[in-house]
């Protein structure tokens, strides 16, 4: 699993450089980001590395918070996905998680003077569902590669699996001599 996790950060990439990010969501800063706060991805490289780390961690921070305080809630068979928004009718942070069978991973939105947040933060769920969709199967296609791969030299097969004691004492007939 680490070779895949260590594969994430190319694929947040590559996800970004081939989809088209709408205008509405674009003109806020938004992050994908680890768990651990690590930054995988900002759209707005006017904010320094150190700020654009410190955000990452601060999203990160209360979204663990936020998941702990959630343990204290009653759990519903038909429990939906959590978000967490800390807005007014105009301005605010929204963090959505990103389905993943790797590690979790975070969109975080900080937006102001935005007269449909509603809009955004959907547009913000969209974008982490096609992400998911893109890494799932980018995921998928690695490991059917890696099992391609691994399969042409598999210790635990043999080479000649199917040879009899016979074939075997004619192929080995000359060192008798």
């Amino acid at each position: 699993m680490k070779s895949h996790s260590s594969k994430i950060p190319n694929y947040v990439k590559a996800f970004f450089e081939s989809c088209e990010i709408d205008e509405k969501i674009n003109r806020f800063s938004f992050f994908m980001i680890r768990s651990d706060g690590v930054v995988l991805y900002h759209n707005d490289e006017k904010t320094s590395s150190l700020s654009k780390s410190s955000v990452g961690a601060l999203l990160s921070g209360v979204w663990q918070a936020s998941k702990a305080l959630s343990e204290f809630i009653p759990r519903d068979l038909n429990e939906e996905g959590y978000r967490l928004s800390f807005d007014t009718s105009s301005q605010g942070i929204y963090i959505v998680p990103i389905s993943t069978d790797l590690e979790e991973l975070y969109l975080g939105l900080i937006y102001h003077d935005e007269v449909n947040p509603g809009f955004i933060k959907n547009k913000m769920r969209e974008m982490a569902t096609r992400f998911s969709e893109f890494l799932n199967q980018e995921l998928k296609e690695h490991r059917q590669s890696l099992k391609i791969k691994n399969s042409v030299f598999d210790k635990n097969e043999f080479l000649f699996a199917d040879i009899s004691d016979a074939e075997m004492d004619r192929l080995f007939a000359f060192i008798k001599n």
